[in-house]
């Protein structure tokens, strides 16, 4: 049992540098790597960048909202790629993108944050469901419906109209059928109900990941319960017990698909590209759960920062940016625009989306409670 003073101390230092952002896996480099296995590789990984990191960029944030001016400031955690892409897409249209490029999901939120008052963003790109709603929680966001808003799955977009998806990847449940035998997994509940599965499967026992707390979330919000400990019922409480309990958790130096591969463990979590990449890497057959409840996606949202002087020249840039032509084009994840989805270079994702259905999760509800929950784990719950 880990001692509960340092643990303590940690939790206090993870929840400053909290984010959502997996897996999450999308816009967020920190957590991926070629075979999209970061978060399972690094024990102590975080999503955010270092202090020095997010001083220099304050200090190279240009300030273009002078009247008239078609130019946008986007903070955002995406690679330089993603960067490049939304730039070109600004000038298509005659808008002059700048993007200011922070090292994670929680950098981005947390910046935003404290320019409340005073904000120097007109938009923020890429963290995911949680991150956003914190933001809409601190009332940071301006409402906005784009053109292309009935091209978006709902549980993809926020229902008041504050955030709205681009790309995503789906927080799967994967797992190796060449092991499992007959106890192939149907939902995350059957890792703590089935006896079969005691210790095969693989649990990252940090809950800084954006592709963590999606999971952790996607299983809370079953057990939701108003005047339950923390919104959730004892029932819910004694499941996520059970599923850290029961689980293999992860050593320092541990490779999630290494050990998958060679059957040490049966499953674990991981997101949808990162499960195509490793399949070839490690040339490995890899299926996963199709929960009938659904699975929680990753997704790179963007939101119209609130207090921006230049509200219409977003909603334009957006209004194209997230447009099925632009987004069949440049997207490197699952568009989020269903229009979108039929480039030659979405096929593999295609197919493995459209297996699985986004969860339905209440993010307001998860940023009210993420932080407190996350507290309760670590110091009750993690072996």
């Amino acid at each position: 049992m880990k001692n509960r003073t340092l643990r303590k101390m940690w939790v206090w230092i993870a929840a400053a540098t909290l984010t959502a952002t997996m897996l999450a896996g999308c816009g967020d480099t920190s957590e991926q790597n070629s075979t999209g296995n970061n978060e399972n590789r690094q024990i102590s990984e975080t999503e955010s960048s270092s202090a020095a990191e997010s001083s220099a960029a304050s200090e190279q944030t240009p300030d273009p909202a002078a009247s008239g001016e078609r130019k946008l400031v986007v903070y955002s955690n995406t690679d330089e790629a993603g960067a490049t892409a939304m730039e070109e897409a600004g000038a298509e249209i005659g808008i002059e993108v700048t993007i200011v490029r922070l090292g994670g999901g929680g950098d981005v939120i947390d910046r935003v944050m404290a320019e409340k008052n005073n904000p120097t963003a007109d938009i923020v790109y890429g963290s995911n469901h949680i991150g956003l709603a914190r933001l809409k929680a601190a009332d940071c966001l301006e409402q906005f419906v784009p053109v292309w808003d009935d091209k978006v799955d709902e549980g993809l977009k926020d229902p008041d109209d504050y955030y709205y998806g681009v790309g995503i990847s789906a927080v799967l449940l994967a797992y190796n059928p060449e092991v499992v035998g007959d106890n192939v997994p149907t939902d995350w509940t059957d890792l703590w109900t089935v006896p079969e599965w005691q210790g095969k499967y693989f649990v990252n026992p940090s809950t800084s990941g954006g592709t963590t707390q999606l999971v952790l979330s996607g299983i809370l919000n079953r057990y939701r319960d108003d005047s339950g400990e923390m919104g959730i019922s004892a029932e819910g409480w004694d499941a996520l017990a059970a599923y850290y309990g029961n689980a293999y958790i992860q050593k320092e130096g541990d490779d999630f698909f290494a050990l998958l591969t060679k059957g040490d463990v049966w499953a674990g979590q991981n997101y949808s590209k990162g499960v195509l990449v490793a399949e070839k890497d490690y040339d490995t057959d890899i299926a996963w759960a199709t929960p009938e409840i659904g699975v929680p996606f990753a997704t790179e949202m963007v939101a119209i920062v609130k207090g921006t002087k230049n509200y219409d020249v977003a909603k334009e840039f957006l209004d194209h940016y997230g447009s099925a032509e632009v987004m069949e084009r440049i997207s490197t994840t699952y568009p989020a625009n269903v229009d979108a989805r039929n480039g030659e270079n979405m096929a593999e994702l295609k197919t493995l989306t459209d297996s699985v259905k986004p969860q339905v999760i209440d993010y307001d509800f998860v940023a009210e409670h993420l932080d407190e929950w996350l507290e309760k784990i670590e110091l009750e719950l993690i072996p």
